[in-house]
């Protein structure tokens, strides 16, 4: 994709941007890659609202990788000294999937350091377009992620008021091609 760095998957490929059967406009195609955004020009303010659709193939296979959003503040290129990484991965047979929030705010303590897991209501393998929309909000301290605009996670003090992202990526690595 265009202002985005990908890496080979196990085939040798990059990611590539094209259209899917069944829905509209241009997808960025992850199969066993990540992309990361490096044309980012200024940080994220410290409070934001960011949004982004994912769409799992039919029969994604059950214990697959899954997607994984990381919002860091970098101390130099790939060096995150503070993250937020968001994973997610679809049920199966119209089961909810799986969401993994990783924190690490070490500084000041007493922010979220550590790994959660939620259900992620609605999301699964069944369908021919498995389709969610993911929301992160970031708030003073309160950091919340929503799908489809149900509230999945809400943490009070998750992430210093004042803290700024300066690097975005998606990592679907360990995913096969099918995925």
């Amino acid at each position: 994709p265009n202002g985005w760095q990908s890496t080979l998957n196990a085939h040798g490929t990059t990611s590539t941007v094209g259209r899917l059967d069944g829905l509209n406009g241009n997808w960025a195609e992850l199969r066993g890659h990540s992309i990361a955004a490096r044309q980012l020009t200024k940080n994220l303010p410290p409070d934001f609202t960011l949004s982004y659709e994912l769409v799992a193939a039919e029969n994604f296979t059950w214990g697959a990788k899954g997607l994984t959003l990381q919002l860091a503040k970098e101390t130099s290129r790939d060096n995150a000294e503070s993250y937020l990484k968001l994973r997610l991965r679809p049920g199966f047979d119209g089961r909810n999937g799986e969401l993994t929030l990783e924190t690490k705010f070490p500084y000041p303590p007493g922010y979220s350091n550590g790994t959660q897991w939620f259900t992620a209501t609605g999301f699964s393998n069944n369908k021919k377009i498995n389709r969610i929309i993911v929301i992160i909000k970031k708030k003073g301290e309160l950091l919340e992620v929503l799908i489809d605009g149900n509230k999945i996670a809400g943490i009070e003090k998750a992430i210093p008021a004042a803290h700024l992202f300066n690097a975005l990526s998606f990592d679907s690595g360990g995913n096969s091609a099918e995925n």
